[in-house]
Formats: structure tokens, sequence, C-alpha cells
């Protein structure tokens, strides 16, 4: 491969690596890998103006993802300002048993990271107060942040609003349907996790007591009038997704719902509201609360959706330069076996994400990298994004260094080394799809190829 060709990957990672060892914003690493890019794409006898097309092109493969971000922004500050996330926080908690925190925690953060679909924002609100139930209870913080962070990566693999999910069935051409039919691996590896953190639990010892747990509910009945009621944009939302309505049709739904119940049930002035959509809801009770009840908010995902843009439009140089095709080829090799091919492409994304710090780059690259590759087979589409949905979306949070493990790290205030014992899905689902990989088949056979959203 000439060095003209070579150039744009190694500056990407170059960027990747002085963004964190010297703590510039990795935007501006991506911006520097752009700017290589088109030197050497350049001289390989593409114009400029056929770059900046083939950069578009990237950029409008991600606008689901970008649409659906938006408004996840604006749908969080909504339902805390409306009680909705207060209330599941709640009536959430009515369930725990300290006895049995590593699956209940589990559980309950694959539930809201479901409905949420953000990761992140299950650990900022019901991730927070179970840490706070553990710390209470003096159960080991890495064990319980093992089983959140888990149940929050089943929600996220799962969940028809989930940003990641949905930027791999975009990058990979397939539809709602077609995910759905080559989910029984993940399923079943959920189901395992779920039994190990039972054994878990009944072999731990057993100590402290669920006191934190009437404390967070007193608190958010003086803050909140809980009532059912504040449920009804949760039931709008399962409602849509129950009905197959689309993701973003389905948000707007829940959106509308969430500012009607703050109109009828609040009193908050213009002010606060307009505040709060923008920059995150902030409760400022002067409680623990405070930490529990807090985030969304337009500018908070600023810089996600430009890092999501810049990636994709060096994606769609790198793409259709055909740059990164040869290289990846040279690595994959030319079986034919699902369960190497699988296996190979398992490996491969856990080195993209050790070079990279965040979940976009990875399923950009390999998306569009593997997919000629997979094609060669029988519903290899479906193979590919069955693949990179349980390896290259949960591997993230493995690597200490990568943006999300971070991000987790910072909310849960527990390390990755600590958790990295218990990330059970993220560890066993990339073994249990390359085993599944050879009886890999579709119900139905294969479907057509349709837009993802």
């Amino acid at each position: 491969m000439p060095m003209a060709a070579m150039l744009p990957i190694l500056s990407l990672i170059a960027g990747i690596v002085l963004s964190l060892t010297i703590g510039f914003p990795l935007a501006l690493g991506i911006v520097f890998a752009i700017l290589v890019t088109l030197v050497s794409v350049k001289r390989l006898g593409y114009s400029w103006k056929q770059q900046f097309a083939f950069g578009w092109d990237g950029v409008k493969q991600t606008k689901p993802v970008l649409m659906i971000l938006f408004l996840v922004g604006l749908l969080i500050p909504l339902l805390m300002m409306g009680g909705t996330i207060p209330a599941i926080i709640y009536y959430g908690l009515s369930i725990v048993n300290v006895s049995y925190l590593l699956v209940l925690a589990f559980l309950m953060t694959a539930g809201v990271s479901y409905l949420l679909g953000t990761s992140v924002g299950t650990l900022s609100t019901i991730g927070l107060s179970l840490m706070g139930i553990a710390h209470a209870a003096d159960i080991p913080a890495g064990m319980v942040a093992g089983a959140l962070i888990s149940g929050a990566m089943v929600g996220e693999r799962f969940s028809p609003i989930s940003s990641s999910r949905l930027l791999v069935l975009a990058n990979v051409g397939m539809t709602e349907a077609q995910d759905r039919q080559t989910r029984r691996p993940a399923l079943l590896t959920a189901g395992i996790c779920a039994v190990l953190f039972l054994i878990f639990d009944l072999f731990r010892t057993q100590s402290g007591s669920s006191d934190t747990i009437g404390m967070f509910q007193e608190l958010l009945a003086s803050h909140y009038s809980i009532s059912w009621l504040l449920m009804l944009p949760l039931i709008v939302l399962i409602a849509s997704f129950s009905f197959r309505v689309k993701a973003v049709t389905a948000l707007l739904y829940g959106i509308v719902a969430s500012a009607i119940l703050v109109l009828l049930t609040t009193s908050i002035d213009v002010r606060t509201f307009v505040t709060s959509v923008l920059t995150g809801y902030e409760l400022h009770s002067g409680t623990s609360l405070d930490e529990l009840v807090h985030g969304g908010g337009m500018v908070s995902i600023l810089s996600v959706l430009l890092l999501i843009i810049l990636a994709g439009f060096l994606n769609g140089i790198l793409n259709k330069a055909n740059l990164l095709t040869p290289f990846v080829e040279k690595m994959m090799g030319n079986t034919n076996n699902r369960a190497v091919l699988v296996a190979k492409a398992a490996a491969l994304s856990l080195l993209v994400v050790i070079i990279s710090c965040n979940q976009t780059i990875p399923i950009l690259v390999l998306g569009s990298t593997l997919l000629a590759r997979f094609s060669k087979l029988s519903n290899g589409r479906e193979l590919l994004g069955k693949t990179m949905m349980d390896t290259t979306l949960v591997m993230p949070v493995l690597i200490p260094w990568n943006g999300l493990a971070m991000v987790m790290a910072i909310t849960l205030g527990v390390s990755t080394a600590q958790t990295l014992p218990f990330l059970f899905f993220s560890l066993l689902l990339p073994i249990v799809t390359i085993f599944s990989s050879r009886t890999f088949s579709t119900e139905g056979g294969l479907l057509s190829n349709k837009k993802a959203i």
C-alpha cells in the first residue's frame, strides 16, 4: 500500500494518541487527520470537490444518529423537570433488596438504559442512587459498578433509541427487523450475566442495611409529587416503540408528552425551563438528590455531535477513496469460515477501540470497511451488524482510556480497573457471538436491504 494511502490512517492514530497524551479535544485530533487525508488523497488523483463530496456523504450517513442524539438531549431534561425520571427511580428503589443488589442493579439499569437509549444517562441517574445504596450496604464498589455498567450496556445494545446501535444499523445498512432476528446470542449472554450476578449475591458476605433506600425515597417525595401520572411520557414511549413507530417519531411523541406534563404539574418559570433544556437540568436542593437528578441538555451533546460529524466526514473520504479496504482485507484474509471471520472482526474491533477513545470511530471505520468482505457471505450484512453490535459496540467500556469508560468511571466514582473483572456482558458477549456465528442464520431467510431508520 503506498504511503499516500497509509498517511490518513497513521494521522488518525497520531491525532488520537496526541489527544490522549497532551489532553486537547479529540475533535482537534480528527481535524488534523482530515487535513492530512485531504492532502494525501489529493495526491492519489481526487480533486478537492470530490473529497468534500465524499466527506458529505459520510456525514449524511450519520444523520439518523445525529437526530436521535439531538432529541435525546432534549428529552432527558424534560423527563427530569416533569418528574418522570425521579418517579422511575422512586418506584425502582421500592423493589431493591440489598441482599440481591448486584442482580437487581444489573436488571434495573438494563431496563432504564433500554428506555432512555443511553448508558451514561442511565448511570448518572439510577446508577448513582444504587452506588449510594452499595456504599451504605458495604458492598464492594467494583462489583456493583460492574453490574451497573453491564446492565447499561445491555440497554444500549437493544434500545430502539440507542445512538450507538442506530449508528451500526445505518453504517451497515441493516433494518430494525434484521436486527431483531440476530439478537439471540446477546439475549443469552444477558441471561448468563443475570445468573452470574445472582450467584455473586448468594455467596458474597451480606452486610449493611437498606436505610439509604428510604432516605432517597423521602428526598424524592419531598421535592416531587410522586404519582403514576408522572409515568405518562414513559408509557407514551413504550407504546410508540411497541407499535413499531420510528425512533425519531417516538421521541417526538415523548418530548410532547413530557413538555405537557411539565406545564401541567410544575411551576417552573420560563428562564429555568430554557436553561434546563439548553444546559441540562439541575435540582439545586442542597441534598444528595443534586447528584442523582441532573443532566441532559443540548449543550452537553454538542461536542458529541461535532465528533460524530467530523468522524463521519473523515470516514466518508477514507471509504470512497478506498483507503481502508486493502488494509482490512489483508488482516481479514480469504477465509469463508464464519467463526474465523467473526473472530478476526472482533479482534480488529478491539484493536481499533484500543487506539481510539470513543465508540463512534470504531463503528464508522469498521462498518464501512468490513461490509464488502462480509457481503461475500450469505446473510453477510446481518452477520456483520450482529458482530459489530456484539463486539465493537460493547468493547469500549473495557479500555480505561476510552472516553466512554472514563465518563462511566467518573460518574460512578469507580475506576475501570476495579470494574473490569465484573463487566460480564462486554467480556462474554464477543465470545458468545464468535461461537454462535458457526450456525448463524436469519429467520425467514435473507431480508431486503432497507434504510435502518
